[in-house]
């Protein structure tokens, strides 16, 4: 087996492997994408604080590409989600060497090291066992796609305006109190990408919302949050929600797939979702190993 940093030149075939390794259920790694196309562009373009050929080590044997390990590092967190490994032969001796050797060559500040993988996913199971990985939960995949997703009238859901700020940013926190975006930061992101809806209670409260961002140009969006005050669930404000946010993310015309990651313990929004026209994709387990450096 030789050991070979990866470089741009070598990407895309790089790529290809992982592309091909991350259609199979039982390799599959959630962080990492299916289509080598995408991978390729996320590789050259938007993969990790460091160099490709600092970020990415590949196994040969004979020449033949069998094993890859990458790290996608961000350096002000000290962190990295981790694409990988992935073994042709699931040789944990492999993977190990390949983690060794990538890991040696990290800033010391990089010290938390994130696995997001496949139930089915037993060979890093078995990689994480040999290296204190710790559990931190379940998460359910969803995904919608354009053409399966069956628009339904959602009339009662509004766009936000100003006299609904304050009642919104009281339910967001409340909901979501120790989060990436308070109420406020959500206000300040609106623009023609980035879409909040709104159910109106009366002309100044609200009694749920969902918040959307859209990215055209690289094919994406996500649902960032959605939340119904405890006094309207079970009214089917939820789906409405969702719907009305759904049918604005897929007008445009780049954005044809959704794909959403849930606890797999909120059976709840797990219901929400489905209820909307979202498929379960997979269920993924998330993993962290920390390092202390000597």
């Amino acid at each position: 087996m030789e050991l070979v940093k990866a470089s741009p030149e070598n990407s895309r075939e790089l790529a290809a492997f992982l592309a091909k390794m991350n259609s199979i259920q039982s390799a599959h790694i959630g962080f990492c994408g299916e289509k080598a196309e995408e991978i390729h562009d996320q590789l050259r373009t938007d993969f990790s604080d460091l160099p490709l050929e600092k970020s990415f080590i590949l196994a040969y044997e004979d020449r033949r590409l069998v094993g890859a390990l990458g790290l996608d590092v961000d350096l002000e967190q000290g962190y990295a989600e981790v694409w990988g490994p992935f073994v042709e032969q699931e040789e944990l001796e492999t993977a190990q060497v390949m983690w060794n050797e990538l890991v040696a060559g990290m800033p010391q500040e990089v010290k938390e090291f994130s696995f997001f993988i496949n139930e089915e996913n037993r060979f890093v199971k078995a990689f994480l066992a040999n290296n204190n990985g710790v559990d931190q939960g379940s998460h359910t995949i969803l995904e919608l796609t354009s053409d399966s997703f069956a628009s339904e009238n959602s009339s009662k859901i509004d766009a936000y305006n100003k006299n609904y700020e304050d009642s919104f940013k009281q339910l967001h926190d409340q909901f979501f109190p120790s989060t990436y975006y308070s109420g406020a930061t959500i206000l300040q992101r609106l623009n023609d990408t980035n879409h909040l809806f709104i159910a109106a209670k009366n002309d100044h409260d609200i009694k749920g919302y969902v918040y959307v961002e859209a990215n055209p140009n690289h094919g994406e969006a996500s649902i960032e949050y959605i939340a119904v005050a405890d006094e309207y669930r079970k009214e089917g404000m939820g789906k409405s929600l969702l719907i009305s946010a759904v049918k604005t993310l897929f007008s445009y015309p780049q954005i044809n797939q959704l794909t959403l990651s849930v606890s797999k313990e909120n059976m709840a929004a797990i219901r929400l979702y489905v209820a909307a026209g979202f498929k379960v994709k997979y269920n993924l387990i998330s993993y962290d190993v920390v390092l202390t450096y000597v």
